[in-house]
């Protein structure tokens, strides 16, 4: 059976952000405090950078969350060759999808905010940000684990349909948009957050034991939660 190698992994949630190399740090003051009560109207590029890039300033929540998690990776995807990033694939999984956008647009429709109203578009976002052209997806799945996003991945690395696979977990309601209409308390009360695991064969990186886990928000956790810890693979 093929291992795999998780070789990067990142998470932004209220507790924290950082990856598996610089471990979480805290939100700054207040806006730690707003977080934890799903206002996430404060989340900007510059928390995580000097600069913004021009696309993140008219994107939604998700793919903000989504864009930010893969940034925090901190894999430099333009010194990879054209052939690699040919070869990685993208594929994210959520609970709620695109729901914070939609119920913006029912409210205020607007071109602007339509272009957000598929949960894919985070995807389509990450592959312009880096130039991925391997294989994508986009799951909406009963459960915010992201297991199927990861199960996905390791069927692509097996079969040999990507080289590489960026997987995501993002789960993005804003507090005031939930607010605003009724929703199912099993909808409010999912935790927001994004989170990144960069998966590819395991030849030629070294690594401890295998680490087995179908959660990809509790394996970006576990791996932000010690500083610069050894690679980790699945099976």
């Amino acid at each position: 059976m093929n291992d795999f190698v998780i070789h990067a992994a990142s998470y932004l949630g209220p507790e924290g952000f950082g990856n598996d190399q610089t471990s979480l740090r805290a939100w700054p003051s207040p806006l730690k405090e707003n977080l934890a009560r799903g206002e996430l109207d404060g989340l900007h590029w510059s928390l995580l950078s000097d600069s913004d890039p021009s696309r993140f300033l008219r994107m939604d929540l998700m793919c903000r969350l989504g864009f930010m998690a893969a940034e925090l990776l901190a894999v430099n995807f333009d010194a990879m060759s054209d052939a690699r990033r040919d070869r990685l694939g993208v594929c994210a999984e959520s609970f709620t999808g695109s729901l914070d956008t939609d119920i913006r647009f029912a409210q205020t429709p607007r071109p602007s905010i339509f272009a957000y109203t598929l949960p894919s578009t985070v995807v389509g976002e990450i592959c312009i940000r880096f130039r991925l052209k391997g294989p994508v997806l986009s799951l909406i799945s009963p459960a915010t684990n992201g297991a199927n996003a990861i199960a996905e991945a390791v069927e692509w690395l097996r079969d040999g349909d990507a080289e590489m696979a960026l997987c995501l977990g993002i789960e993005a309601m804003n507090g005031s948009t939930a607010n605003s209409v009724s929703l199912p308390e099993n909808l409010l009360s999912r935790d927001w957050h994004g989170a990144a695991l960069l998966l590819g064969h395991s030849e030629n990186s070294p690594r401890e034991k295998p680490f087995v886990s179908g959660a990809l928000a509790e394996v970006c956790r576990k791996l932000c939660s010690c500083r610069n810890p050894l690679a980790k693979s699945i099976r």
